[in-house]
């Protein structure tokens, strides 16, 4: 009765070594997933924080525009109204 139960713990132990194995290959085939969609989040985050660095710099523009538009404009109304004096 030994011998038969030493024999059926070897079978099982075989029968966890093979589902062990194919746990890592699909472990590994999980990771390699997980590796290509955080490669992809990267790549797309990249793209958006040019998009807002491109929008930064368009705001900066407009903003400074028109700050000198307004200084330029309140250097014609003080022009008119010291020639009016």
């Amino acid at each position: 009765m030994t011998e038969w139960n030493d024999g059926r713990l070897d079978d099982l132990s075989k029968r966890v070594d093979r589902i062990e194995t194919k746990m890592d290959k699909g472990f590994a085939g999980i990771d390699r997933k997980f590796k290509e969609v955080e490669r992809k989040m990267d790549d797309g985050f990249a793209r958006i924080d040019s998009k807002f660095d491109e929008l930064h710099r368009m705001l900066f523009k407009a903003a400074s525009g028109l700050a000198i538009g307004l200084l330029g404009l309140m250097g014609v109304l003080i022009g008119v109204i010291a020639t009016k004096f």
